[in-house]
């Protein structure tokens, strides 16, 4: 069997379950639902499991799993174990005569059996390999077929006598969809002109009487009306952007339970084997048994009663007092509250230091502190996926399920580990910049062309206001500054915007941290990036970036550019970033927010800044 690997934490995001994703030799497969994964239904290995409770109560799951690493078969109770996937799309055809057959999705590799053409006369060796089709049908509720070819050569009506065999064959005079003619041996012969033609109330497959018969082959679901759906199926190019879009949920671990706790006892809970066996086959809501922490408790030397009493505190995970947050921003603001007030402890995974904004300078009057935060862990759970447009909101119909058994309460996650700055900017500050009224002006224009875009798209209206294009843009234009100062890559930094947008909470903050748990690692060099005598001189930097772009005066006049019109001065010259850095997808930003326009310097924020 070849190999085809995948790294774990591209099981996550891009390519999670439900995902095409392209191999080497052609070949296009889809990673399938959690039911087949290996150990999908028994007790998780130590080694694959993650627990974060906030996010376990958050999405009703036990406990989180690392993708499955492979494994060859040793002979031995460690079976060869790997990440299974299916065959699609289906379609397959020949590059050299055109023969075309429809693969099963746990079928291997085909050969060329065309008897017509340039194939028909070479040896079995010598016959080409069939390559999948370019094109496939997906609807809005996350269902995804081949292109019905029999039916669209023949208009909608497929010939019941007779045998229709198919070919493909692309003219080498012209790229487009009409240099593309399907013949089936009937004699019957149509081009894909028009394929992709789709518009709210029909599309292209809708007109020859085709609409979503509701297959999910990532759960081995491909027969016909095997759960009908009657969407209006849209045709793209199977490896398109907007065919898959995974549902990442994400958290900043928050070990409080740990606080002033013994660190013997803390180093205990932090051993996966240890708290798995205290915690196996235990349901929410009920009491550690006693009998497990004795035995543990009598291994490593520690008080049986305080292990008990300090495991129950994290199983619970009720240490927090919003626990039961249902938004993202209530969710957000366990992590502001408990950054910024420099919870956690030197022996989990969070370590803060709070240092008052006063200390800084030059920023004194807009950094209310800084938290130095020198350990931190991030957890990344795929919950579900949609096709066509990104789930948003409260709306999760869309959202597909990753397995059919809905017994499995589990999903698949990655943890990365590393460093962030934590900004805090004034309360008072902020409030004072908001009573320019060129300020809610400039941000409504953008607010109203991202909404229409939204409403285009049938996706509800997003609020946006001047605080958070602030912050956001301040992300951005320091992310770019530590990349230049710090020695990491801009990819390999992340942000997290803490702005209430809808909730009374109100949160003035920013997280810049590392997020890749690759090559470069967590050396520190961030961290030190936020001290009070090198981040002045940064933003400084950073703000003088941001007032002056190459694409200037163009950028900064800009009434609307990138995607969906959504900034307003934001260019791949000033504030885009990779789009693994941005929570908005490079939306949302414009830098006269930081330091004004030309004409009207109170529209930024640090406009009164002295230096």
């Amino acid at each position: 069997m070849p190999y085809r690997p995948i790294r774990r934490s591209q099981v996550i995001s891009p390519f999670g379950i439900g995902a095409l994703m392209d191999f080497r030799h052609d070949e296009s497969l889809m990673m399938t639902g959690l039911d087949i994964w290996p150990k999908a239904n028994e007790a998780c290995p130590d080694d694959w499991l993650v627990r974060e409770e906030r996010l376990e109560h958050r999405l009703g799951m036990q406990h989180f799993r690392l993708p499955p690493d492979f494994r060859r078969d040793r002979g031995d109770n460690l079976a060869c174990q790997y990440l299974p996937f299916v065959r699609f799309p289906c379609w397959h055809y020949c590059p050299k005569c055109g023969y075309m057959e429809k693969i099963p999705i746990f079928g291997s590799r085909r050969k060329c059996q065309g008897t017509i053409g340039m194939c028909s006369n070479l040896s079995d060796k010598r016959k080409p390999w069939l390559i999948p089709v370019r094109i496939v049908a997906v609807c809005s509720r996350g269902h995804i077929e081949d292109f019905p070819f029999n039916k669209w050569v023949h208009e909608g009506s497929i010939p019941e006598s007779g045998r229709h065999d198919l070919r493909f064959l692309a003219s080498r005079s012209s790229a487009t969809l009409g240099g593309i003619k399907i013949k089936c041996s009937c004699g019957a012969v149509r081009s894909l002109a028009g394929a992709f033609g789709y518009s709210e109330n029909s599309s292209a497959l809708h007109k020859i009487g085709h609409d979503c018969s509701g297959k999910r082959p990532w759960l081995g679901e491909m027969e016909e009306n095997s759960g009908y759906c009657g969407e209006m199926l849209r045709v793209v190019q199977r490896g398109a952007s907007n065919v898959y879009f995974p549902v990442v949920v994400s958290s900043i671990y928050l070990p409080l339970w740990a606080e002033g706790e013994d660190r013997a006892i803390i180093n205990v809970l932090e051993n996966s084997r240890y708290w798995n066996a205290i915690t196996s086959g235990l349901e929410d809501g009920r009491r550690i048994e006693s009998s497990r922490c004795d035995v543990i408790a009598g291994l490593v030397g520690v008080n049986p009663v305080k292990l008990r009493e300090t495991a129950q505190k994290k199983f619970e995970g009720r240490n927090i007092s919003e626990i039961d947050a249902e938004s993202e921003e209530q969710f957000r603001y366990q992590e502001y509250s408990a950054i910024r007030n420099g919870r956690g402890h030197s022996e989990t995974d969070l370590l803060v230091e709070v240092i008052d904004g006063r200390n800084y300078g030059y920023f004194a009057d807009f950094f209310d502190r800084v938290c130095l935060i020198k350990k931190l862990r991030e957890t990344r759970v795929l919950s579900g996926f949609t096709r066509l447009l990104p789930a948003t909101g409260a709306d999760m119909s869309n959202i597909q399920n990753l397995s059919i058994d809905e017994g499995i309460r589990w999903r698949p996650a990655i943890v990365v580990r590393g460093e962030g700055i934590f900004i805090e900017l004034s309360k008072s500050a902020i409030n004072d910049w908001l009573k320019s009224g060129s300020v809610h002006k400039r941000i409504k224009k953008m607010s109203d062309q991202l909404n229409e875009q939204r409403i285009l798209r049938g996706l509800t209206p997003r609020l946006i206001n001047p605080r958070f294009v602030m912050l956001h843009s301040l992300a951005h234009s320091l992310i770019c500054q530590f990349s230049l100062s710090c020695g990491y890559g801009s990819a390999a930094l992340r942000e997290r915007i803490y702005c209430n947008l809808e909730n009374e909470e109100e949160m003035n903050g920013l997280l810049i941290y590392t997020a890749s748990g690759d090559s470069e690692g967590t050396l520190g060099g961030l961290v030190r990036q936020g001290e009070p005598e090198r981040l002045p001189e940064t933003a400084v930097e950073a703000l003088k970036r941001a007032e002056w772009c190459s694409s200037d005066p163009v950028c900064i006049e800009s009434t609307g550019q990138g995607i969906d019109n959504a900034n307003l001065a934001a260019c791949h010259g000033c504030l885009l970033l990779p789009e693994t850095c941005c929570e908005e997808g490079n939306r949302s930003l414009d830098r006269a927010m930081l330091t004004g326009m030309p004409d009207k310097k109170e529209t930024g924020f640090f406009s009164g800044l002295s230096v």
